[in-house]
């Protein structure tokens, strides 16, 4: 029988702390797929998250601030309905990864589009697990 994923996305699995925001943004690889660019960093397991994960919607790409928070909430939403093959993947090999979206488009995209994009981006994740344990 299959295990159930869970949707949640507390506190700890999300980026926030300076130091690794800044440690990812110069160590980082990257992952494009438009509207989305994904800059990721495998890091020396603390407390075995597996993922932290974090958004970014660019004020010069979005003046409005509700609309950049608008995307960002699809993002995270997307990101929380789909994320459970990665972060199976990273705590079976005892890893963890600090992962950063950034939103690149100038226009507002539909949630259906966002999602089928970070759906794209996680399975890249999942395969670099998978590649780095060979």
């Amino acid at each position: 029988m299959s295990e159930i994923p869970s949707y949640r996305f507390p506190k700890k699995e999300k980026l926030k702390s300076k130091k690794d925001i800044d440690a990812l943004f110069k160590k980082g690889k990257s992952i494009n797929a438009f509207p989305l660019k994904a800059i990721f960093l495998e890091i020396q397991p603390q407390q075995v998250v597996g993922i932290k994960f974090g958004v970014s919607v660019p004020k010069k790409k979005i003046k409005s601030a509700v609309k950049r928070n608008l995307i960002k909430r699809r993002i995270r939403e997307a990101y929380r309905l789909n994320n459970y093959e990665v972060k199976n993947k990273l705590l079976e090999n005892q890893k963890e990864m600090n992962v950063m979206v950034i939103y690149t488009s100038e226009q507002i995209l539909s949630y259906s589009l966002l999602e089928e994009k970070i759906k794209v981006i996680l399975s890249r994740l999942s395969e670099r697990c998978e590649m780095d344990n060979k």
